[in-house]
This record gives structure tokens, sequence and C-alpha cells, in this order.
């Protein structure tokens, strides 16, 4: 199988990240997150989440001078189906995404980039999903329950502030280790850090304000007992 250099010494640079991937989808799978899709109505959300969540992360587009903005969905992933499902979701995402792109770019099946599975599940999954549960959790834990309170908190912060630091962190990443795409320096990346994150906030939260009003029934972490009703 034919690899580029350059995806090797990404590869050695960045070799903790797949096995921390690894970790957390053996993790997640412990959990038995496909219990969670004996609901109907959401196997029908997961199934068309599937084909959204492949789509965006096929699609990108640069900006300046070589600054990379591709949204992620993990927030929106997360608030939907709960942490658990929504990483074997997002790797499901990752292998089918990183197919299509090899596909639109005329590349065969030995010129497909496989060692950026590891780091893209890492930095657009793991990390966004992990900071989503982890603010999502803090919310519920200390803000009242009400409708408004979880869209503006699930949707829009959770989803900004996720997407800020995991934006922020792999740009630090990158820059320590030299794997910097088109060697950007670090203010760039954080640039598009940023960037991204509003595009996030805003996706998400439009998304989570939609499914609260029609299909609530596709959020896991939307509770009607609690939020509805005030139970």
């Amino acid at each position: 199988m034919h690899i580029e250099e350059s995806s090797i010494l990404a590869f050695l640079a960045t070799w903790p990240l797949p096995t921390l991937g690894v970790g957390v989808l053996f993790w997640a799978l412990v959990q038995r997150p496909w219990l969670t899709l004996r609901r109907e109505t959401l196997q029908h959300a997961w199934l068309g989440s599937l084909v959204f969540l492949t789509l965006l992360w096929s699609a990108r587009a640069t900006v300046g001078e070589g600054v990379v903005i591709q949204l992620m969905g993990a927030s929106l992933a997360v608030t939907m189906f709960g942490l658990p499902l929504a990483m074997v979701t997002l790797a499901i995402v990752d292998v089918v995404s990183l197919l299509g792109l090899a596909y639109l770019s005329g590349r065969g099946w030995a010129q497909i980039d496989w060692v950026s599975l590891g780091p893209r599940f890492f930095w657009m999954a793991l990390v966004p999903g992990a900071l989503t549960a982890a603010l999502q959790a803090a919310l519920r834990r200390w803000v009242p329950r009400h409708p408004f309170v979880f869209i503006l908190g699930h949707g829009y912060f959770s989803a900004l502030v996720a997407a800020v630091v995991a934006g922020g962190l792999r740009a630090i990443w990158q820059v320590r280790m030299g794997v910097a795409q088109g060697g950007l320096g670090l203010a760039d990346s954080l640039t598009g850090a940023v960037i991204i994150a509003f595009g996030e906030a805003f996706l998400t939260g439009m998304l989570v304000a939609i499914f609260v009003v029609y299909r609530p029934q596709w959020l896991v972490t939307f509770d009607e007992g609690e939020y509805l009703r005030g139970r």
C-alpha cells in the first residue's frame, strides 16, 4: 500500500491520537449504544444523521492563506444520541467521508490517506464530543430546566465552547508537533478555529431548536417530562 511520506510523518507525530480514539471507541461499544436505537423514530433520525454528517465531513472550504473551514457536527451528534452512540456514529462517518473524499479527488484505494483516520476522529469527534457532553452535564446540574435554556445552552453555547477549545487545542498541537497544514502559523489556525466555532454553534443551535419544537423524540438528551412539564 502506497502512503505519502508526509502522511507517515504526521502519523508518527500524532501516534497518541489513534490510540486514544480506539480506547474511546472501545468504551463507547461497552456501553452498548445500539440499545438507544430500539425506538423506531430514533432509528430514522440516526440513519439520516449518518448521511448528513458524512456530507458535512466531506465538505470543506479554504480561505485566506490556506485556512481550512470544515464543520464537525460532533455537538449535534452528542445532543441527539448521547456520547457513546455519537462516538460510534462519528467513527462510521470518519471512514465513509474519507472514502468519499478519495473518490471525489480521483484517488485509488492504495492512495487513500488511511493514517488520517485517527487524527480526524480525535480532533473532529472525540475532543468536541467529550467537551460537549461535559458542558451539557454541567448545564443540567446547575441551570434551570426550560426549553429555551436547553436550546441556548445545549444547542449554541456548548457547541461554540467545544468547537473553540477543540480547534484551539488542535492548532496548538499541530504547531508544536510541526504538522500544521500549509505551513500555517498559530494565529491563522486559531482564527480558523474561531470561524468554525461560530458555524458549529449556528448549525447545532438551529437544528436543536427545530427538533425541540417538532421532533423532541430525536433528542436523547432532551427529557420532555423535565423541560416541558416542569417535572
